[in-house]
């Protein structure tokens, strides 16, 4: 499948595209341990294109073909922002498995504090897990 990469592997920067501009969105204060963008042309429950993680070495900002290898749910905002899961193979390891556990605990949490911080209001932001894709 083509994705683009807006945010490469190791990046405290979270970009996001805008009118085919991608953008600085916010400062992280994790690195993002993962690649990752969007799926052109599809649309996620909240009105934007599907987010997709890209598991591997760090990857440019750009076009990329890979493989869908599962799902992470995700509650931004009181929102189902579902992350597809994908990798060069299409394949997930432990190790990688761990490291989505990890970080999105922590990223969630971080995201419910910044909008407590910046638009002074509770917001619902959660980590539902990790799920392989079928042929998986």
């Amino acid at each position: 499948m083509k994705v683009i990469v807006e945010t490469p592997k190791w990046s405290f920067t979270k970009y996001h595209t805008v009118r085919g501009k991608t953008e600085r969105e916010f400062l992280s204060p994790l690195p993002n341990l993962f690649n990752y963008g969007y799926i052109p042309g599809t649309k996620a429950a909240d009105g934007m294109e599907k987010d997709v993680i890209v598991l591997g070495a760090r990857m440019p900002q750009g076009p990329a073909d890979v493989v869908e290898a599962g799902v992470v749910s995700i509650i931004d905002d009181g929102l189902a922002d579902d992350k597809v899961i994908a990798s060069a193979d299409g394949k997930v390891t432990e190790d990688a498995k761990i490291r989505i556990h990890i970080f999105f605990s922590a990223y969630m949490a971080y995201k419910a504090v910044r909008y407590l911080v910046a638009e002074r209001r509770l917001a619902k932001c959660s980590y539902g897990g990790f799920t392989l894709s079928p042929r998986r």
